[in-house]
């Protein structure tokens, strides 16, 4: 489902972006609700998405050579 454009504008990097760009950009951009433990992407995939979280939270990790998590970094939104 494409997203909100007026959510584009209050995004630091796309706050440029004039209204035509913006829908313009809206309508190529999906909103996804996933569920919690849901796993977006795993190391060795291809860099080709942009994950911007509206309201939730994501824990980026990495696991050793032991399979022991190291957490990279979570951030809080909303």
């Amino acid at each position: 489902m494409p997203c909100d454009p007026d959510f584009l504008a209050n995004i630091r990097m796309f706050e440029h972006l004039n209204e035509d760009d913006r829908v313009a950009l809206a309508k190529v951009v999906d909103e996804l609700k996933v569920p919690s433990d849901h796993t977006l992407f795993q190391a060795g995939d291809p860099g080709d998405s942009l994950f911007i979280v509206r309201v939730g939270q994501i824990e980026l990790f990495m696991k050793d050579t032991a399979e022991q998590k190291i957490v990279l970094t979570g951030k809080t939104n909303g």
